[in-house]
């Protein structure tokens, strides 16, 4: 007997191939939403006139030292300041990290929370694992910040920080105040090592 066929890359056929009508019925399974039988869904709209407002857009930026890989920052609080000193009732807040190798999270800040987040994450994504990231033999050295010698070690950060997938979180403003859960708080976490590291915050909305 022959081996498996190489030359078929799936067995799965894609929608374009189904006749018009094969194709209108697939595509209305694919994108109709799930019933919600059984669901009590509760909505609660609420519009807001800002004929009368004035347009604002402030920003701050934060400079800070990491002590460490995991190093959790809580820029909560400095996101509310700002957003006392712009006036802005009705908007949104962002939270924007501009390195490749920290995340911006809204969750819970507890510590054993935290720690079994990190726990978890060097598991997954373990430090002293091999990553071409970290091999300067065949890393092009267009991509390298400094010498092969004093660049970090940090593909397992880069790998975290994608996992996560997170360089910002936004946040509606409403009624001049952050429109966060009883537990959320906005956290900036540190996946490589100390480093100096800038957080950009930006409310934009009416006041």
């Amino acid at each position: 007997m022959g081996g498996p066929d190489r030359t078929k890359a799936s067995s799965v056929q894609p929608i374009s191939n189904l006749t018009p009508t094969q194709n209108g019925a697939a595509a209305a399974a694919v994108t109709a939403p799930p019933a919600l039988e059984g669901v009590r869904l509760h909505r609660e709209d609420e519009a807001v006139d800002l004929a009368a407002s004035t347009p604002v857009l402030m920003r701050r930026r934060l400079s800070l030292q990491t002590e460490r890989a995991f190093h959790v920052t809580d820029v909560t609080d400095e996101c509310a300041d700002l957003l006392r000193a712009s006036g802005v009732r009705e908007g949104a807040l962002t939270v924007f990290s501009e390195h490749t190798t920290c995340a911006v999270k809204i969750n819970e800040r507890e510590t054993c929370f935290l720690e079994d987040f990190r726990l978890f994450m060097e598991k997954l994504v373990p430090q002293r694992a091999y990553y071409f990231h970290d091999d300067f033999e065949i890393r092009d050295p267009r991509t390298l910040a400094t010498t092969a010698e004093e660049e970090p070690v940090n593909g397992h950060a880069h790998i975290k920080q994608m996992l996560l997938g997170c360089s910002s979180e936004t946040v509606p403003v409403v009624g001049g105040a952050l429109g966060l859960g009883r537990w959320q708080r906005i956290m900036f976490i540190e996946l490589d090592q100390s480093r100096p590291r800038s957080i950009r915050l930006q409310v934009q909305g009416w006041r």
